[in-house]
């Protein structure tokens, strides 16, 4: 009876440790973390909710966050300090960045204002300090850093806001790489992002993951950027951000921001 009760304990002890193995294997380079700042976006339709995107609060009334996280057809939700989250609607009309090509063409960029339809107390991240850009960012999703068995990006959502820490990197390799490829679907995403503005981030065993476009990139209690886009697989090259240090970008936040933020005021919002 004693050595079968040892033989239980011991069996017991290997499951413990493999199931913590197998949480670490899942988890690459990120860590539970606290952002109140951080906004997890979620899509509604037909009774079922999606996880979108992630955002970041950079007023009492505004959430920045990636254009593509909007979904046509969905119910838009934020949920405000993850832990615990605050439901909100969004249901002013998303402002998209856009400008024009050299035939008069319009074209979007992958970056979004969604404005809450009244004032939260919690604490935005600030705009960045252009003239001292960092060399290390922190991001952070409800997906990121997980991967697969072979490395490759993993869909599922994780319960937990996770966070990790990335270099600042070149990005002209990935750009020519994207630009010289033969592959047509390459060409095609290459047309749609060689005009807008981004820098990189890597780091050994680091990565974004599908659901965390649209967070914040940050340093120093500041926002330099928003997740944009990666690659298929963990680290494969840099992940790219959309860059808040670009004048055109800074300028159109700050002034639809201030212009908004004055209009709802005198005649509410939402």
């Amino acid at each position: 009876r004693t050595a079968m009760t040892r033989f239980l304990l011991l069996f017991f002890l290997l499951r413990v440790f493999n199931t913590v193995m197998d949480l670490q294997k899942r988890i690459i380079g990120g860590q539970q973390c606290e952002r109140p700042y951080h906004v997890k976006l979620r899509g509604v339709n037909a009774g079922r909710s999606f996880n979108l995107c992630g955002g970041t609060l950079i007023s009492s009334r505004w959430i920045l966050t990636a254009a593509h996280c909007l979904k046509p057809g969905r119910t838009m939700f934020a949920d405000l300090n993850v832990h615990p989250a605050q439901e909100v609607q969004i249901r002013a009309e998303p402002v998209i960045y856009a400008d024009k090509d050299d035939n008069n063409n319009k074209r979007f960029h992958d970056i979004m204002l969604l404005q809450l339809p009244s004032s939260t107390d919690i604490k935005p991240m600030a705009l960045p300090n252009c003239e001292n850009r960092p060399k290390i960012v922190h991001i952070a999703g409800h997906a990121a850093t997980t991967g697969g068995p072979n490395s490759e990006r993993n869909g599922k959502a994780s319960p937990t806001l996770q966070c990790a820490e990335m270099d600042v990197v070149d990005c002209s390799t990935y750009k020519n790489s994207l630009k010289n490829s033969n592959n047509p679907d390459t060409i095609e995403f290459y047309n749609k992002k060689k005009y807008q503005h981004w820098f990189c981030g890597a780091a050994p065993g680091v990565d974004t993951c599908r659901g965390d476009s649209g967070g914040g990139v940050v340093a120093n209690n500041m926002i330099y950027g928003v997740i944009a886009f990666g690659n298929n697989i963990v680290r494969h090259r840099p992940a790219a951000f959309m860059d808040l240090c670009h004048p055109d970008y800074e300028k159109w936040i700050t002034d639809n921001i201030s212009s908004k933020e004055k209009v709802c005021g005198l005649f509410g919002c939402g």
